[in-house]
């Protein structure tokens, strides 16, 4: 039965779509050229960092999306608390281990007093509400801060499995739904009400963009794709380019950035959810073939792990390799931000993230086969 209950798992794994690892990698480089400011005055133009987040959720929306369509097409067969054991039991092997690696080195390094003293809480994945609850800013947790996203998305997988798994496809759609006004609401009601940043740290403030990459899994899953729904879709993508240019020209002229984080995300996932079912649905060629790029794919394949190490790269330096041999030895001080900064932090956070997908995260894959067992 257990064999059963993953064959969908290696069927999803082999249908690979074109030009996705490459957006990821793209999102990748978004979240770290924000982080490091390589060139500050581009983010006069953009919010490079939250865009490449809204991709990872769009992403994740609709590969995880997809997955449990398939298992879902087994619920007759086998028992839904069966399915959701597999679901969660490889989601757990394909997160946890370098996640809880990172913050056992975050601590043990003494990188970050906040993370130690609310470890439980990024133990369990419910960092981001401790951040809104108890601290005053998403940057408090320091080398951990990117990790309040891991949070969101391990929330969102714990009520969005059992709706695809335990219910029919109307209330699928009644869901995604729901969660487009739902996120945009709360997302105006934290700006308008001065919540902080209550407004994205809060996994409802990011239903939307996890819904729209879901959308187009079900889309693409379920035989609706028509030339109406492409047509729809190709319109969705033009409206989402025109909206951002006029949200950044809107900011730029005001020279304010109210409007980040609260109404510019939904652009942002139009053009990438509109992209990504072109390649689902085998369209946009060209596009795909750009993201397929040996580099873009090579990092792509390894951007969770970059993501999980990227700060905790910068931090060790600026406050452990720079105090203790760079500065005293060679005269040399990195910042936690900077041009040079950016190139070494990015080159050295990539060797990390490739030999943690080598020696780390490829073996656990192996052992959760071997307990999660895939059959061709």
């Amino acid at each position: 039965m257990d064999a059963l209950v993953h064959r969908e798992f290696g069927t999803q794994a082999r249908s690979r779509i074109r030009g996705l690892d490459g957006l990821r990698a793209i999102s990748l480089l978004l979240v770290l050229m924000a982080h490091w400011s390589p060139l500050p005055h581009l983010n006069k133009f953009a919010n490079w960092g939250r865009g490449g987040l809204l991709i990872f959720f769009v992403i994740s929306g609709f590969l995880i999306t997809r997955i449990l369509i398939e298992l879902a097409r087994h619920r007759g067969e086998i028992a839904g608390f069966q399915l959701l054991k597999g679901f969660y039991g490889r989601r757990f092997f394909r997160i946890q281990p370098i996640y809880y690696l990172a913050l056992v080195v975050v601590i043990c390094l003494g990188l970050n007093g906040a993370v130690r003293e609310d470890v439980i809480f990024h133990v369990f994945f419910v960092q981001n509400l401790s951040n809104v609850l108890f601290r005053s800013d998403i940057g408090t947790y320091g080398p951990a801060a990117p990790w309040w996203s891991l949070a969101v998305e391990e929330q969102f997988y714990l009520f969005w499995a059992p709706i695809l798994i335990f219910l029919r496809p109307n209330a699928w759609k009644l869901s995604l739904l729901a969660a487009f006004p739902l996120a945009i609401g709360w997302r105006a009601f934290a700006w308008w009400a001065d919540l902080g940043q209550a407004n994205v740290l809060v996994t409802l403030g990011n239903l939307d963009s996890l819904a729209a990459g879901a959308a187009v899994a079900i889309i693409t899953s379920t035989g609706w794709v028509t030339p109406r729904v492409s047509r729809c879709f190709s319109a969705i993508m033009v409206v989402g380019i025109f909206a951002l240019c006029l949200l950044s020209l809107t900011e730029i002229s005001e020279r304010t950035l109210i409007f980040r984080s609260s109404f510019d995300d939904v652009p942002v996932y139009m053009i990438a959810a509109s992209l990504i079912f072109f390649w689902a649905v085998g369209r946009a060629p060209t596009a795909a073939k750009v993201m397929e790029n040996p580099v873009l794919v090579f990092i792509g394949k390894r951007s969770y792990g970059a993501y999980v190490y990227h700060q905790v790269v910068n931090y060790t330096f600026y406050f452990i390799v720079t105090p203790r041999w760079l500065e005293p030895y060679f005269g040399m001080k990195r910042e936690l931000h900077g041009f040079t900064e950016f190139w070494v932090f990015t080159l050295l956070t990539l060797l990390l993230a490739a030999l943690s997908y080598k020696y780390i995260e490829q073996p656990i894959f192996r052992l959760r086969d071997r307990i999660y067992p895939v059959t061709p």
